[in-house]
């Protein structure tokens, strides 16, 4: 009888950690849409409000896919922009150009994620630019925010950018990125070549 008990005792623990580990699951992005339309909404009123009081290392970037006559201010639609470090180039790539870049991808801060799930990068542990190697892209094979952050910035400029999921990968889900998710990235542009040309700008 004792031994029966202890068996039930023992499936019973087994459970509990089996529901523990589901509801870990399940609450690590929990209301995520929300909590990143919240965030997102209240970043690009805050970046409008800095770059009305005259901050420019702050910056809105339509998404390269508005015209013109639409633009506004609703927060979709911008890529929010800090720029850590200006580089020395005064020209930008193109959509069909080649980049080579050093980056971090990284999400909103959640339940055991502090700073924020690091969900890709093209270094390992702290960045130095002078060992890391840089990975290589066509800018229009990329998510349109980053295609658009790209496609303003200039050889060995260092921004971190914000991108909504409406200009990253939406209501889909990738590898390690929730649907709905905010990407964040640290982003260097290290080179950048004309594709139709294939001599460097």
């Amino acid at each position: 009888m004792k031994f029966r008990n202890l068996i039930w005792c023992l499936l019973a623990v087994l459970a509990l950690a089996s529901c523990k580990e589901e509801d870990d699951a399940v609450e690590e992005y929990a209301n995520w849409q929300a909590t990143n339309d919240t965030y997102y909404s209240n970043l690009v009123s805050e970046t409008k409000q800095k770059i009305d009081k005259g901050q420019t290392t702050w910056s809105l970037l339509p998404c390269y896919t508005m015209p013109e006559e639409y633009y506004t201010f609703g927060y979709s639609d911008y890529v929010v922009v800090e720029k850590l470090e200006q580089g020395g180039g005064s020209t930008s790539p193109f959509l069909t150009d080649s980049v080579t870049v050093h980056y971090q991808g990284r999400l909103l801060p959640s339940a055991s994620y502090l700073r924020g799930y690091i969900f890709d990068q093209s270094y390992s542990g702290t960045f130095d630019p002078i060992t890391a190697t840089p990975s290589k892209f066509v800018v229009g094979s990329l998510v349109k925010g980053f295609s658009t952050a790209l496609m303003h910035m200039h050889r060995g400029d260092r921004w971190r950018i914000y991108i909504p999921y409406q200009l990253a990968y939406g209501s889909a889900t990738r590898t390690g990125i929730p649907a709905y998710s905010t990407l964040i990235f640290e982003l260097q542009l290290e080179d950048f070549w004309r594709k139709t040309i294939g001599d460097r700008d």
